[in-house]
């Protein structure tokens, strides 16, 4: 019987589905559901997308994946039928199977798929968007180069947002995407690894224009996991480790990941880390990463700024803003202005 005025703490979707997979946390389409959420994408995305690697995980899984993510939904053969059904990334999904017949026989689907934003260097610019399918693969060598399969599905949504992200002439609004790839039972001389496989300018002679951006469209990264008891000397191979493991009991995994990689297990918990989060430490990791000392004020109001935009945009409340910017409600209300939007109280 509870008593009034009690605390009731309750389980977190990310719990519950450590909980159902149990061992079997490798199978495809429990390891798909676990990917799944925000809070396992936000470390994956901080050690595998360069640009989110200035940011922490808790900074990313709050603002910089505002959306839902596309579980074995969006076929990758142009010819083939999308499914309809949508997943959140922050709930306990329901999957359907990772393959299903469609117009023509194995269609094949991307395991996960979402879109992701960080704030842009420039406080005028718009913030980066990037798109992000995640994919299991339990054999690691299928009989053809796994990367040149990742640089299949790269191609394949760069050509999809022709129509929706760009149109005739508009290829400086081309996204750049990524294929990450999870392998939980790689060679034994490949495990613990991380691969990354990227586009790079080689100016042979003569002088470039060109910026970075407008060539780093793709990547495909590779992470080849390990056991649990192995030190790997990277955060998200020991994150997906524990996540992965068949030796480790479902309470184990849930301490080692609350207490390492600060993934709330239950609901209250859930709510007194959001209060504590704050773009400051946020702000603090960019620089510590990065090594900034000098030039870090403009920085950090170039970031603020492009915070606040993206505040603004999502329509939050004017005393949330303040809060994740240190802005007085009249520099709040000047960046909207420049917007031609308006803050609510």
């Amino acid at each position: 019987m509870e008593m009034e005025g009690e605390a009731v703490e309750k389980q977190s979707g990310l719990a519950s589905a450590i909980d159902v997979a149990a061992d079997k946390a490798r199978y495809d389409e429990c390891a798909k559901k676990l990917l799944s959420y925000k809070a396992v994408a936000a470390w994956i995305l901080k050690s595998c997308a360069g640009e989110f690697a200035a940011y922490s995980p808790r900074f990313i899984q709050e603002r910089c994946l505002p959306g839902e993510a596309e579980l074995s939904v969006r076929a990758v053969h142009q010819d083939h039928p999308d499914r309809e059904k949508k997943l959140s990334g922050d709930s306990r999904v329901e999957l359907s199977g990772a393959e299903a017949s469609g117009i023509k026989e194995q269609t094949v689907y991307y395991d996960i798929r979402f879109n992701a934003r960080v704030p842009s260097e420039d406080p005028e610019e718009e913030p980066v968007q990037v798109i992000i399918n995640l994919e299991v693969q339990g054999d690691d060598s299928p009989g053809y180069p796994l990367v040149t399969r990742g640089y299949y599905y790269c191609a394949r949504m760069i050509s999809e947002q022709y129509g929706t992200v760009f149109a005739d002439g508009e290829y400086r609004k081309m996204r750049k995407v990524y294929s990450i790839w999870i392998c939980p039972d790689p060679a034994k001389r490949r495990r613990n690894g991380i691969l990354r496989y990227h586009t790079q300018e080689e100016v042979r002679c003569g002088r470039s224009d060109a910026k970075k951006r407008q060539y780093d469209l793709m990547e495909v990264v590779i992470v080849n996991l390990g056991e649990a008891g192995e030190e790997s000397g990277e955060e998200i191979l020991d994150l997906l480790n524990t996540l992965f493991s068949r030796e480790l009991a479902a309470e184990e995994k849930k301490k080692r990941l609350e207490g390492k990689f600060g993934m709330a297990m239950t609901e209250e918990i859930n709510r007194e880390v959001e209060r504590m989060s704050s773009l400051g430490q946020a702000i603090e990791d960019y620089a510590l990463q990065q090594g900034m000392q000098q030039g870090m004020q403009q920085g950090e109001e170039n970031r603020n700024i492009s915070i606040a935009r993206m505040m603004i945009e999502d329509d939050e409340p004017m005393a949330k803003i303040m809060r994740y910017t240190g802005y007085a409600a009249e520099r709040v209300r000047e960046i909207a202005k420049k917007m031609g939007r308006t803050v609510s109280r």
